[in-house]
């Protein structure tokens, strides 16, 4: 696969636990800023008590009426946007959320946002990214497939493994081993447990 291949909506096309693994190593572009996905967490739609479809009407209407590798942009506590990606297949939908980006490209773009130096620090964890990336909620229900789109993702040629964990900062569903990371990356917003 090439470094340049973009991933289309064929990707989003699985359940979400898919998903979620398949983006670790992948690069999320926006404007002249670009990271590598180095930490995700996947969240069912059905049956997953800490997914916004378990209580919200207005996120289970959003994966009725959205495609797969639209962007469910949400404003977390009232501080901070979360990005996740819908995905959705016969197998299951649900989110894919972005949790930590190693940063790449537009460092200093993104420095100028975080008002911070430390590159281990500007993406390390799911509100950190967005403001890096210039990510916030008019870009709910965008898209992140095509080169044409505001964001969107570039496989990496090179294998990545892999390696799970929780999920965190949450308190339902808490023990579901759904968080996944890029084994040995020190830009994850917190490191596997025990490990």
């Amino acid at each position: 696969m090439k470094s340049t291949e973009i991933l289309s909506s064929d990707t989003f096309r699985s359940d979400p636990l898919t998903a979620a693994r398949k983006l670790i190593g992948a690069e999320l572009l926006c404007g002249n800023c670009s990271g590598i996905v180095v930490e995700t967490e996947a969240y069912a739609a059905v049956g997953d008590e800490a997914a916004h479809t378990f209580s919200r009407p207005s996120a289970r209407q959003f994966v009725a009426e959205n495609d797969a590798g639209s962007a469910y942009v949400y404003l977390n506590y009232g501080m901070y946007w979360l990005a996740n990606v819908l995905v959705k297949s016969s197998s299951g939908d649900g989110f894919v959320l972005l949790r930590a980006l190693e940063p790449k490209s537009g460092i200093a773009t993104m420095r100028r946002r975080r008002g911070r130096r430390h590159l281990h620090d500007l993406c390390s964890g799911p509100g950190k990214l967005t403001i890096a990336m210039g990510i916030n909620g008019k870009d709910h229900g965008k898209s992140f497939v095509g080169r044409n789109a505001r964001f969107y993702f570039r496989q990496s040629a090179s294998p990545v493994e892999v390696i799970t964990d929780t999920r965190i900062g949450i308190t339902k569903s808490a023990d579901l081993p759904w968080r996944y990371l890029k084994k040995g990356s020190r830009f994850v917003s917190v490191q596997k447990k025990g490990g």
